[in-house]
């Protein structure tokens, strides 16, 4: 046996839905998956994709038709996923409920939910195919406030009564502890990351030398400019008068000059 509720009754939810093409034109497939949702009204009867043995949704399996509770923290989630459409689903059958959400047997949709500046075209058409309810809203505010005013879906303290408040603490302590679990695994990720960050940069600039860089293949070492040869001043002296070499052109008596480099 379950532990979790099995509600018979019809029940709403909040979920998003893709769009794909067909011969009629855009029609509706799973968020995860590409199974096309039947138009015209009809209903999307579930079934386990992993098992045989049972039927959709059954307790500790993922099969069934899954959708959100109106809450705040759902219509964020539904109307944040920019390229889906985000609407109202209507469950019956056999539904398993969970705090943040619940699994049904059977669905279909009940209405669709456009923004402003969404396609509110491709919506009406959609709409119109699924015999739909198109529902303008501002923000995650207006949605809930459109659900309440039609008792659409299960608030907290109907999901509390359901699943009574030692399951709703337990789960709710659960979810404490993993992101808790999550925080410290990212920041042991930063941490690591930076660690391997600070010692490929020491690795890379290597140690600081004035004379080359150190770089992937090694010493790059830096070429010193030749040095210039300190200028000599010529003694302040008289030159030595030397007699021209035989068959030397030029006046007798002519210094010899030293010769100069430039630098």
């Amino acid at each position: 046996m379950s532990e979790v509720p099995l509600i018979p009754a019809a029940l709403y939810g909040l979920r998003t839905w893709r769009v794909a093409g067909d011969a009629r034109g855009e029609h509706l497939i799973g968020a995860y998956d590409d199974a096309p949702w039947p138009d015209g009204g009809a209903w999307l009867h579930a079934s386990c994709e992993r098992r045989d043995d049972h039927a959709a949704p059954a307790a500790g399996c993922l099969c069934g038709i899954h959708a959100w509770h109106p809450d705040r923290g759902s219509a964020r989630r539904v109307l944040g996923r920019r390229f889906d459409v985000p609407g109202i689903v209507e469950a019956a059958g056999a539904i398993e409920v969970h705090e943040e959400g619940f699994r049904a047997q059977r669905g279909r949709p009940r209405a669709l939910v456009v923004l402003p500046g969404r396609n509110a075209r491709l919506v009406a058409r959609l709409a119109e195919r699924y015999r739909a309810e198109v529902v303008e809203v501002t923000g995650p505010d207006a949605l809930l406030a459109w659900c309440r005013v039609r008792a659409l879906g299960l608030d907290a303290p109907a999901v509390a009564r359901l699943l009574g408040d030692g399951a709703v603490l337990a789960h709710q302590e659960e979810r404490r502890r993993n992101r808790r679990r999550d925080a410290l695994r990212a920041a042991g990720t930063v941490a690591v990351a930076g660690a391997l960050l600070s010692a490929g940069l020491a690795f890379a600039s290597g140690p600081p030398s004035p004379h080359g860089v150190f770089g992937r293949t090694g010493w790059v070492v830096r070429p010193r400019a030749p040095a210039c040869p300190a200028a000599t001043t010529p003694a302040a002296t008289t030159p030595t008068p030397r007699r021209p070499a035989s068959g030397a052109r030029g006046a007798p008596g002519a210094p010899a000059l030293p010769a100069h480099r430039h630098c």
